[in-house]
């Protein structure tokens, strides 16, 4: 039997049978939720390979870590000489998915540890006779920098450090037995958190999500339970009546749902988006307010927040009657002020006038003049006015949702991917407070589009060459 679990797998329904014969676990095949995945489709991604990146984006206490660990078993036992590492958003969470596996291992994989035993507990590593090795990793750059493993499972990615995660990117490699992978699975309750972000960014990067709810972990419903009575009708509709496999019992998540806000419930149970709560732009709605450019190009200027290790941003925005569209942006860090002047020269868009953080009238040590001189240089007229923040980010919201009633008077070209993932994530820190949180990611679209609306909405007349 212990040589039978050694020997690799070639269809779903041999990886299904041996995950409940040699695991105990009867994983759900079939999603209760219309537009999800079932859990199972994980691990046929995970050990089959037909995407090389995952991100998984599922319910807390729904199965991720622990499929996580079968998913390490399968690779150390049937890919010789592959490496796994397991990093979590804390050691506390990396400990978890490595006390599924070490007792996966004993059981299952015996024949293939040294002298049939594992390593002391303190070393939080182990190898086997096959080659392949699978170790704990702490939550830090040290710890990912320098490696060249095949597998990196990361989990509850939403509590990672974007440092740590940014230097874990290059940390895989290919070889004959294992395709090389990172895989990202957490909840995603925070908006504007890396979750989300890895998410968004998944298709760029060649990446699957798959993604599971409570729901579509839910044991069968027996016949007896009275639908109409029960508080999760309004997601389930029955459904679970049909199932014929899943490891939450309907009463712990009956239980469960009355103990939370609405918020809670949806964001982190059923993976819906996190809620508004939090949102400077709580209206933003993608299929409201996210429409192509099909209008006249000539009442167009431009909105910019200057920057150099942070992004330098422009945003083109032209005016129809009292709507404002963006048309365009570019954000790019680590040029010069001129360098950038000739990249907004080179557009296609009309657009000479700018409108600019007040910063800029600063004279530039290294140059001798402001940057609002270079781009004056350049060809455009720069305007720009000393406002409070609270100001502009009223004049967004007010264009973004009138409280008359009116349609929208703020537009965003599909194109403009950063300044949507900004309007979708920018936020208020955790600890509160009436300025939104400076994260050095979503603040400075932000700040050029603000810029812009402070003048397109009260336009200020500029005599005597003075600066404003």
């Amino acid at each position: 039997m212990k040589k039978l679990a050694l020997k690799p797998l070639s269809t779903p329904d041999q990886l299904h049978a041996w995950v409940k014969l040699f695991c105990g676990l009867d994983v759900p095949r079939t999603a209760l939720c219309p537009k999800h995945d079932a859990p199972f489709d994980y691990l046929v991604r995970a050990y089959f390979e037909p995407a090389r990146d995952l991100v998984v984006w599922a319910p807390r206490g729904g199965g991720k870590t622990r499929l996580a660990a079968v998913a390490t078993l399968l690779d150390l036992l049937h890919k010789p000489g592959t490496a796994v590492r397991l990093l979590g958003g804390s050691l506390e969470q990396s400990l978890k998915m490595w006390d599924y596996l070490l007792p996966d291992l004993v059981r299952v994989g015996r024949l293939l540890l040294p002298d049939g035993k594992l390593p002391r507990e303190s070393t939080r590593k182990v190898k086997l006779t096959n080659g392949s090795t699978a170790a704990v990793l702490t939550q830090s750059q040290r710890a990912v920098r320098g490696l060249r493993v095949q597998k990196l499972r990361c989990d509850e990615v939403e509590l990672f450090d974007d440092n740590v995660w940014e230097a874990a990117q290059l940390a895989t490699r290919s070889t004959e037995h294992a395709t090389a992978a990172i895989e990202a699975a957490s909840t995603h309750h925070k908006s504007g958190g890396l979750m989300g972000r890895v998410i968004d960014n998944a298709a760029g990067r060649d990446a699957a999500v798959v993604r599971w709810c409570l729901l579509d972990v839910l044991q069968p419903c027996p016949a007896t339970r009275d639908c109409d009575k029960c508080v999760l009708f309004d997601e389930c509709r029955g459904r679970a009546k049909e199932r014929t496999s899943g490891f939450v019992s309907i009463d712990d998540a009956v239980r469960m749902k009355g103990r939370v806000s609405v918020e809670t419930w949806q964001a982190e149970m059923l993976c819906r988006r996190p809620s508004t709560r939090g949102r400077v732009f709580g209206s933003f709605n993608e299929d409201v307010h996210v429409r192509p450019f099909d209008g006249d190009a000539e009442d167009m200027a431009i909105g910019v927040d200057f920057g150099f290790a942070a992004p330098f941003v422009a945003l083109w925005i032209a005016t129809i009657g009292d709507v404002r569209h963006v048309v365009d942006e570019y954000v790019q860090p680590g040029r010069t002020v001129p360098e950038h002047a000739a990249e907004l020269s080179s557009r296609d868009w009309p657009a000479r006038q700018i409108y600019c953080d007040p910063a800029g009238a600063a004279v530039v040590g290294q140059t001798g003049a402001s940057d609002a001189a270079v781009l004056r240089r350049a060809g455009f007229k720069v305007r720009f006015r000393a406002s409070r923040i609270a100001e502009g980010l009223e004049l967004i919201r007010r264009d973004l949702k009138p409280a008359d009633g009116s349609l929208p008077r703020l537009l965003i070209d599909p194109r403009c991917k950063r300044l949507i993932e900004a309007m979708r994530s920018y936020h208020y820190p955790d600890t509160g407070g009436e300025l939104p949180q400076k994260d050095g990611t979503h603040d400075h679209s932000i700040d050029a589009l603000r810029y812009a609306l402070i003048h397109l909405a009260r336009p200020v007349t500029i005599t005597g060459g003075g600066l404003y």
